[in-house]
């Protein structure tokens, strides 16, 4: 099959990220490929596996054996992010032709719609519209036309195909142990990964086309504040956690000091997304436990043990300006007679990260492991039912250890929410590019373009799961982890094990996660399959 048939099959079934909706498209691709003449007379060399997931989202695989035991691992998504933004089009969002037909008979023009690149692009044949078609049914369309072709290839393929990319990668973290049983079973040469996520590119303003080489990393520090409880009337018997937690944020938003940079590419400062006090209903004492979750974006520059000593230095800062406030508006109140000078608290909020917390509540409870086991199993089955977000079972997580830990003094507790990107990029392998440069401008130069290597994409994806250099020190990091292994863990030990120069290698599209999403169709049927079958017989 060539790799626009197999797209027009995969965008038509919907796959909702984060939904059971992607369940039928990951069956129906390891359909199309144990159905395949290589793979009817080869079964043992594809399949399918769910691993526990809640929603039977299976990963699929298959491999096809080449002339070399090098192997090149094709990796893809098949999630794609909603189709509710397409308004009065939603019912032909996963209908190429009929969307454009519709689209085209709506007279957006008309109605007032101004972008002019896309309503050109309306009108020309080689845009493909429609949900998922760039990000990323394309790219793995492509990789299924070489996986499926009837020639034997010069090097061994691995082909992957994952669900829930667009939400926390579940299906790529669950991928790599299965990558590395593989591995072991075939005694695979892992050379290089493709994974065919779209770039952002106008083919009528440039003809040059970029491979990337990693992606910018995420983590999600959440910051539990506990204070001190009071009558709102005597506020100065207490200490105020909505306040505490206030300090931090405004310590930690934009603050530059986190800006990283690296091969000449910085990312911007952290900015909150979550930030609430925890009380369950409204009375008139001070709020006794307050939380935020921060958005630190950084580089392979920065180690994960470096990012906890930020954000601690930033807590303390924080809590050095909560306890100089508290002391200098009680000295203000006493001496207008409105609080006795008796009860002043010398108050100075410690900062913990949450592995300590977590030790000392296991320090001081008997029967801990048994009780967290039940906590535990109570928290992912609410997380099954969609009763509690993973945000929200992460604070829940954090108050329960907090409470447990026997701690009376105001607090700050520091942990790691998920989901967390760890920064990669292929730059830093041992080996580093090598002749990856020239091969990748060969290949697209033979398709009368120009190409190069960025170290990095500005953005996360599943690339950050194919490389590790440091297992033990992602490992610290993971310690602070809002909540158990048994809910959400990444695999570091394998991915270290697997680390091989990994890329994103998609085709040019346009509007993604929009409802303009489109794709350039000329990448899909000739530039991406024959720059993809250079690198792979190059290696």
């Amino acid at each position: 099959m060539k790799a626009m048939d197999i797209l027009y099959e995969l965008v038509q079934v919907r796959s909702d990220t984060g939904s059971a909706l992607e369940k039928a498209l990951g069956e129906k691709i390891y359909d199309m490929i144990r159905n395949a003449p290589f793979f009817k007379a080869h079964p043992d060399y594809c399949g399918m596996d769910t691993f526990g997931d809640f929603l039977d989202r299976p990963v699929v695989w298959a491999l096809k054996p080449g002339k070399s035991k090098k192997t090149v691992l094709l990796s893809g998504h098949y999630d794609a992010v909603e189709i509710e933004c397409y308004g009065p089009f939603k019912d032909y969002a996963t209908d190429p032709d009929r969307l454009k037909e519709k689209l085209l008979q709506a007279d957006l023009e008309k109605d007032g719609e101004k972008d002019r690149d896309f309503l050109a692009d309306l009108h020309d044949d080689r845009w493909m519209f429609g949900r998922g078609c760039a990000d990323m049914k394309g790219g793995l369309a492509v990789a299924m036309e070489i996986l499926l072709e009837d020639e034997t290839p010069d090097n061994t393929l691995l082909f992957v195909a994952v669900h829930d990319e667009e939400n926390i990668s579940a299906g790529m973290r669950s991928a790599m142990p299965l990558i590395r049983r593989i591995q072991k079973k075939y005694d695979l040469d892992f050379r290089l990964c493709l994974i065919g996520e779209p770039q952002v590119n106008d083919p009528e303003t440039s003809s040059h086309v970029n491979m990337y080489a990693g992606g910018a990393g995420k983590v999600l520090p959440l910051i539990l504040a506990k204070g001190c409880l009071s009558h709102s009337a005597q506020s100065m018997e207490g200490l105020n956690a909505s306040y505490m937690i206030s300090e931090v944020v405004r310590e930690i938003e934009m603050n530059t000091d986190y800006i990283s940079s690296d091969y000449g590419i910085a990312v911007q400062p952290p900015t909150v997304l979550w930030q609430r006090d925890l009380k369950t209903a409204y009375d008139v004492s001070l709020v006794e436990y307050g939380a935020a979750a921060v958005n630190v974006l950084f580089l392979e520059s920065v180690s994960p043990d470096q990012l906890m000593e930020k954000v601690e230095f930033s807590c303390k800062t924080a809590m050095e300006r909560v306890s100089k406030r508290y002391a200098q508006a009680f000295s203000r109140t006493a001496a207008m007679g409105a609080v006795d000078e008796k009860l002043f608290k010398d108050f100075h909020p410690s900062v913990l990260r949450l592995e300590q917390v977590i030790a000392m509540a296991r320090e001081r409870e008997k029967n801990f492991d048994t009780e967290e086991e039940a906590f535990n199993k109570a928290l992912a089955l609410k997380i099954q039912k969609g009763e509690m977000t993973l945000i929200s079972a992460s604070v829940a997580y954090m108050q329960h250890m907090t409470e447990k830990s026997g701690i009376k003094d105001p607090v700050v507790v520091i942990g790691i929410a998920p989901p967390y990107y760890p920064a990669v990029t292929s730059c830093r392998l041992k080996d580093g590019l090598g002749n990856l440069e020239s091969l990748y401008a060969q290949a697209a130069a033979e398709n009368g373009l120009t190409g190069s290597i960025a170290p990095y994409f500005a953005g996360m994806g599943d690339i950050s799961y194919m490389m590790c250099s440091d297992a033990r020190g992602q490992r610290r990091l993971m310690n602070n982890l809002t909540l158990p292994s048994s809910i959400y863990d990444i695999p570091f030990e394998d991915i270290q094990a697997l680390s091989m120069p990994s890329f994103w290698m998609g085709p040019r599209s346009k509007n993604l996660h929009q409802w303009k999403e489109r794709v350039y169709k000329p990448d899909i049927e000739t530039v991406l399959p024959s720059m993809m079958r250079y690198l792979i017989k190059n290696i």
